[in-house]
């Protein structure tokens, strides 16, 4: 009777267990905040590529110019977009139009906050009201991983971006993990592939869809941002050449 009794309230307590574990496996699913299939976001995510830029300044000092950056001027070709006056950080967008006046090309260039200090700084979560994860979440893994800036995080998401839960992951772990796919679905951009920078200049490239490239320059503790959209392809000489004249005051 008694190792019936015993036999019973394991049975129960299992039963409990994997009740709880089953909940939170569910709950910490990252598919839930996607609107795309997260294996398949996850699959562009890879480093493929670095850079090393020289600068090199420019005899003519022919340069187009955004407040305290300057890179070397081959749009004069370019028309400028209207600005919102409404908005005191707009930065000039250049377009090229076709014979059939559609933008067959564009740039522009402008500074925004390193992912490393939203990640630790953004109240709002990037607009999403997830109560499964807070900044404290988010701070905690940069602190525990030594993640400074954004480099070490591509880094880092980079070589953790096929972690799964399964149901022997403890609640904590799954919470973890699912605060670096959080990282990786909400704040980063959908792309081919990621290019890195070093040398004179330190930063990273989001290859994107259809001849984008999104370039960060870090200094200052900002992201320096340059991008570039093309009907032809953007080929790494021509990126390494320009980004070359970089000038950040």
């Amino acid at each position: 009777m008694k190792k019936k009794i015993i036999l019973i309230i394991s049975f129960i307590l299992l039963i409990l267990y994997f009740g709880y574990k089953g909940f939170n496996l569910y709950y910490y699913n990252i598919n839930q905040i996607t609107t795309q299939d997260f294996e398949t976001f996850v699959e562009q995510f890879n480093i493929s590529d670095t850079i090393n830029l020289k600068h090199k300044d420019i005899e003519s000092n022919d340069y187009f110019q955004y407040k305290n950056i300057k890179i070397r001027n081959d749009f004069k070709d370019f028309e400028q977009l209207e600005l919102n006056t409404n908005v005191d950080n707009s930065s000039p967008k250049l377009v090229l139009k076709d014979k059939t006046n559609n933008t067959s090309k564009a740039f522009w260039m402008g500074i925004a906050d390193t992912y490393v200090y939203l990640a630790k700084a953004d109240k709002t979560l990037y607009g999403t009201n997830d109560n499964r994860i807070t900044n404290t979440n988010l701070t905690s893994i940069l602190e525990k991983n030594n993640i400074h800036n954004d480099i070490e995080l591509l880094n880092y998401l980079s070589n953790q971006k096929y972690v799964k839960n399964n149901i022997f992951t403890s609640v904590k772990k799954m919470k973890e993990n699912y605060t670096i796919q959080f990282m990786m679905s909400v704040m980063m951009p959908t792309m081919n592939s990621i290019t890195l920078i070093n040398g004179d200049y330190e930063g990273y490239i989001f290859n994107l869809k259809d001849n984008m490239k999104e370039v960060s320059i870090l200094k200052n503790n900002k992201r320096y941002t340059f991008m570039f959209i093309s009907d032809t392809t953007l080929t790494k000489e021509y990126l390494t050449d320009i980004l070359s004249t970089i000038v950040i005051g």
